[in-house]
């Protein structure tokens, strides 16, 4: 007999069947567990429906936690559509008219797919969808603006409660590595700090701060077996990440802004969490990691020629450094490192080393990095209201060309690094030499980069010894 559904048939060429064939589409917004469950009740009752009927269901197509009201792709409603479009389905079943659709631009477009493959639609909850008449695409239509809107409506009372969220300083969304949340005798919620993770954020920061690099810290934590916050090994980018979260420092955080405090227990205090973003950020700290790292001096020391700066290299066989541009000026790597080192320690020998090398005053920092912030804010502003079409290109550009230069500066005062836990255990201490012989090479280079400026200058023609005048050490701070 001819395969006929509801006092229908199919279009024009398709092929005839006995038993119409039917396609399930079943899909859940939100399955945060992904336990699936909603869409599994969805496919019951679906095919439930189907054998009723006597439809044979020759496709079921799940998107499990996608959303139809965001616009994201739904891969497997985009396969249906396929079988649609190719005459492989007599029906399409769905639990209810919003599983399909959310978006009436793609309910217009599901609309002529179906109309041209004469495929009828039929729900679990309000029955046929009959769109090859007017009042059945208008009822489509209708239901299609009601969901839509319900959806706005969720999205706004959603945003507001996560405003109102973020006014307060509450968290919302995903337990954060450091914290867990506990229910008060009057049912509120709060963040209670988790010492074991906690104690793991305070050890990265404590070893970056003290001139580890992100490399060495990786290395150490998967070393230790330490758990990671998704399980998997750690890497470096998660590191930093980890530490440089404004909410260690207890802060809160809006659309990417810092908007005020948070209302949980610090990990961090707001002093040694600026000093973390100020280590991670300072071209000098830079260069503990990476290939450089194998030695003492390479890329810190720097060409009295050409500004370049110096890297490791073979001179007949001899490890030597060399200027990195135009080999301006060379040396013997055990001259130049024995000619530091000994600079060094004999300077964190002194009584008065920690006073030496004191960093600038902290409220300045503070007070930069903040003005940092805002400057970054107002650029962002702009930004917007050029996108918004507020204000032109040429009031941009004007707006930009002010600020740029004002941030820069700012920047530069934010990046004064505290040298105190760099130096922690090294200034002042009897055995400098030998603590330091002790100390990893990320560390010493750290040190040695925050300490001093060297400059390598070019020597007297035909000099076969090394002269340590030809070398110009500048001390930062007031370690001169």
């Amino acid at each position: 007999m001819t395969a006929t559904l509801n006092g229908r048939t199919p279009r024009p060429g398709a092929p005839l069947a006995d038993v119409p064939r039917a396609a399930v589409y079943c899909r859940i917004s939100d399955d945060r567990r992904g336990l699936g469950l909603g869409v599994d009740r969805q496919r019951q009752d679906c095919h439930d429906l189907a054998r009723r009927h006597g439809w044979e269901v020759v496709g079921t197509y799940v998107d499990n936690d996608v959303s139809a009201y965001s616009g994201k792709p739904r891969p497997q409603y985009a396969q249906l559509m396929g079988a649609v479009q190719g005459g492989q389905v007599d029906v399409v079943l769905a639990w209810d008219p919003d599983r399909l659709h959310r978006s009436p631009a793609e309910l217009e477009t599901f609309i002529a797919a179906v109309e041209r493959a004469g495929v009828d639609v039929v729900t679990v909850q309000a029955g046929e969808w009959d769109l090859s008449t007017a009042n059945g695409r208008l009822t489509a239509r209708l239901l299609g603006s009601i969901a839509r809107h319900e959806s706005e409506h969720k999205s706004e009372r959603v945003r507001r409660a996560l405003e109102q969220n973020a006014a307060a300083g509450r968290p919302h969304g995903r337990r954060a590595y450091g914290w867990q949340r506990q229910h008060t005798p009057g049912g509120a919620v709060r963040e209670v700090v988790v010492p074991e993770e906690a104690a793991i954020v305070q050890r990265i920061a404590g070893d970056l701060l003290a001139g580890e690099s992100l490399r060495s810290v990786t290395a150490a934590l998967n070393a230790d077996g330490v758990p990671s916050p998704t399980g998997r090994p750690w890497g470096k980018n998660m590191v930093r990440a980890l530490v440089l979260r404004e909410r260690n420092a207890g802060l809160r955080v809006h659309h990417g802004e810092v908007i005020g405090e948070g209302a949980w227990e610090a990990i961090l205090d707001r002093g040694r969490w600026e000093q973390l973003r100020a280590v991670l950020s300072d071209p000098g700290r830079r260069t503990s990691t990476g290939t450089a790292a194998a030695h003492l001096l390479s890329g810190i020391a720097r060409c009295g020629v050409c500004g370049a700066t110096l890297r490791a290299a073979q001179n007949r066989g001899v490890p030597s450094y060399r200027c990195s541009a135009d080999g301006c000026v060379i040396r013997r790597k055990t001259d130049l490192d024995r000619l530091i080192v000994g600079l060094v320690t004999a300077r964190l020998a002194r009584p008065d080393a920690v006073r030496l090398f004191a960093a600038d005053d902290s409220d300045e920092r503070s007070a930069a990095l903040v003005e940092t912030e805002q400057l970054r804010a107002r650029l962002d502003h702009a930004a917007d209201q050029y996108a918004e079409g507020v204000i032109d290109g040429r009031q941009l550009e004007r707006i930009t060309a002010k600020l740029r230069p004002m941030l820069a500066a700012a920047e530069r005062r934010a990046q004064v690094v505290d040298p105190a836990p760099l130096l922690d255990g090294l200034a002042g201490t009897e055995g400098v030499a030998e603590v330091w012989e002790a100390l990893p090479l990320s560390r010493r280079r750290a040190v040695v980069g925050t300490l001093m400026e060297i400059t390598v200058n070019r020597t007297r023609q035909g000099a076969r010894t090394f002269d340590p005048r030809a070398v110009t050490i500048a001390w930062k701070g007031s370690g001169a």
